[in-house]
C-alpha cells in the first residue's frame, strides 16, 4: 500500500511542478502582442522600433541641441567663477589644517594634563597609605598638586 501511494505522491508532485513549465513554453515570444505606449524598445532590432526611433529621431535631435546649447551658455561664465570656487577651495582646506593643527596641541595638551592628574592620584594614594600605616609627616604634608606635574 506505501509503494503505490509513494508513486502517485510523486506523479502528482510532477504535475503540480511542470504545469507551468508547460504553459510558459507554450507562450511564443515572437508572437505578435500589442505594444505598450512607452515601450520604445531600444533593446530590439525590429522594423517596429526603428520606425519609432526614426518618428522620433527630429525631437531628440531638437532636445539634444537645446541641450548642448544651454550647457555652452552656461559654462563660458563659469571659468571666472571656476578660479573663484578654486580659491575658496583652498582657503577652506588652509582653515582645515589650520584647525587640525590646533586641534592635535588640544589633544596632546589634555594628555598631559591627564598623565599628571594620574601620577598625583598615585602619589596621594601612596601618601595615605603612608598615613594610615602610621606616618605622621604623610599626614601632615599637602595633597599633590596636578599642576607641579606638568
Amino acid at each position: 500500500m506505501e509503494f503505490p501511494m509513494r508513486n502517485m505522491l510523486a506523479a502528482m508532485a510532477v504535475m503540480i511542478v511542470a504545469s507551468p513549465l508547460a504553459a510558459q513554453q507554450s507562450a511564443d515570444p515572437n508572437a505578435p502582442r500589442t505594444p505598450l505606449p512607452y515601450d520604445r524598445g531600444y533593446d530590439k532590432d525590429q522594423p517596429r522600433t526603428r520606425a519609432i526611433n526614426d518618428a522620433e529621431r527630429p525631437e531628440v535631435q531638437e532636445a539634444n541641441d537645446i541641450a548642448l546649447a544651454q550647457s555652452r551658455t552656461v559654462s563660458a561664465p563659469t571659468v571666472a567663477g571656476n578660479a573663484a570656487n578654486e580659491a575658496r577651495y583652498a582657503a577652506d582646506v588652509a582653515a582645515y589644517r589650520v584647525m587640525l593643527r590646533q586641534h592635535r596641541r588640544d589633544v596632546r595638551a589634555y594628555a598631559r594634563q591627564e598623565g599628571a592628574y594620574a601620577q598625583a592620584m598615585a602619589d596621594w594614594r601612596a601618601q595615605v597609605d603612608a598615613c594610615d600605616r602610621g606616618n605622621r609627616r604623610a599626614c601632615d604634608a599637602p595633597t599633590p598638586d596636578p599642576m607641579n606635574y606638568m
